[in-house]
């Protein structure tokens, strides 16, 4: 089971009567198919119902790398949720990441500026 930790299938998987040995051989890759579902789809019930610490206590970083494929993340639900892990993905891969996005260029301006024109309008 290659030090994946016992996590609690029902928070996973809670619609189906599944065998947690065959649950965990699918996940750590020496069983090629559980059930209809296929590993990307696993992965996602996995990021969306288990916290980010969860994920870190429960896998070993190999498989929590495996699961962090663009596949993988354009099948989550929310974009704050693929941004997240985007992120996470960004790292555990090596890759650049992102400007933070503070440069001016990137700022808009104020919508309510605390000194309007109409003050400097008066004559």
């Amino acid at each position: 089971m290659q030090q994946i930790k016992k996590i609690p299938l029902t928070r996973i998987i809670w619609d189906y009567s599944v065998d947690a040995d065959e649950f965990y051989d699918f996940l750590s890759g020496e069983k090629e198919q559980f059930l209809h579902f296929s590993r990307e789809m696993i992965y996602v019930r996995i990021l969306e119902r288990l916290s980010w610490y969860e994920i870190l206590e429960f896998f070993p970083v190999s498989v929590i790398k495996r699961m962090l494929t663009p596949k993988t993340l354009s099948m989550l639900r929310s974009d704050s949720m693929r941004h997240k892990y985007d992120y996470a993905a960004r790292i555990l891969h090596k890759q650049a990441l992102s400007p933070p996005g503070w440069n001016s260029r990137n700022r808009k301006p104020n919508e309510y500026p605390v000194l309007s024109d109409r003050w400097y309008s008066i004559k």
